[in-house]
């Protein structure tokens, strides 16, 4: 983002959006400098190098002995070793009393040793707190442990700092739509299934239609396993035959009402389909409140 339009620009991250909120407390101005006028900031751009960083590159004996030294403290380390040692599994092999994988990668016993290369993956300056798969392929690449991905993933999502300062690259939600107001009874229905019941006379789930002007609620017995077919059928007999067709339809994203069948069929009689959110009952609150 250019630094002059930086006052000005209404979308920020949050982290930009902090950086506005600490610069709005001095007075200066935004002075637009060329990058070929200011070769001093390249020096700012280049990865300093670390002496941590050679934990990550190249294994040496120091961290061996202290992977051994863990590996005592492990149970599923040493009845892999006697495993291996009995040709049991051929997955990995030992050397030296350490068990290494494909890569000649070392296990990692389960411990402070794996929280000390994630922390060192993931949380310095020259790190730069990658994400999943990038801090990933850094670990996986000198050493193997058992569901790293799920390690890493916890550690990535568990992080403060990328909480705060990282958004998700999600399409921005839309504005909330109301349900328009009726005019008429039976102009609009919401409809769902109660199930849990035990069976009777074959029937072991209902059909809950409630008209959304009235609130006047039908309660209509069904099978348990009730397919599209049979619940336009109910649907018919029960409430069309009863009130018309209504206009529009709400309800829940259940197979039986988003299927090409019970799609096509209500598009020929004119009736509109209207579906719920994902994950928010609260759209047909109504019926759910009936329920």
């Amino acid at each position: 983002m250019s630094p002059t339009y930086f006052k000005t620009q209404k979308k920020l991250i949050p982290k930009q959006a902090r950086w506005q909120e600490f610069l709005s407390e001095f007075d200066f101005q935004w002075v637009h400098k060329a990058g070929k006028h200011n070769e001093v900031a390249d020096a700012l751009s280049q990865k300093s190098v670390h002496d941590y960083v050679g934990a990550l590159t190249v294994i040496d004996s120091d961290f061996c002995g202290r992977i051994r030294d863990a590996s005592l403290l492990d149970q599923v380390y040493q009845k892999l070793l006697d495993q291996v040692q009995n040709g049991e599994i051929h997955k990995y092999w030992i050397d030296d009393g350490l068990l290494f994988a494909k890569g000649s990668r070392p296990y990692v016993p389960s411990g402070p040793l794996r929280k000390e290369l994630l922390r060192e993956t993931h949380d310095p300056q020259w790190a730069g707190h990658p994400g999943v798969a990038r801090m990933l392929a850094l670990l996986s690449r000198k050493y193997y442990w058992p569901k790293m991905e799920d390690d890493v993933e916890h550690y990535v999502r568990t992080c403060l700092v990328c909480q705060l300062d990282k958004t998700e690259r999600l399409k921005e939600a839309g504005l909330l739509q109301p349900l328009p107001i009726l005019e008429r009874p039976w102009q609009s229905v919401s409809m769902d299934f109660i199930l849990g019941f035990p069976k009777v006379n074959g029937l072991a789930s209902i059909l809950v239609v409630v008209d959304r002007f009235s609130k006047y609620a039908v309660f209509i017995g069904a099978p348990k396993v009730c397919s599209a077919e049979l619940t336009a059928e109910l649907f018919f007999k029960n409430v069309i035959k009863y009130f018309g067709i209504p206009q529009d339809i709400m309800s829940d994203r259940d197979t039986r009402f988003t299927g090409r069948f019970w799609t096509a069929l209500f598009n020929m009689m004119g009736s509109e389909l209207k579906f719920s959110t994902a994950n928010h009952p609260q759209t047909d609150g109504q019926t759910e409140r009936m329920n």
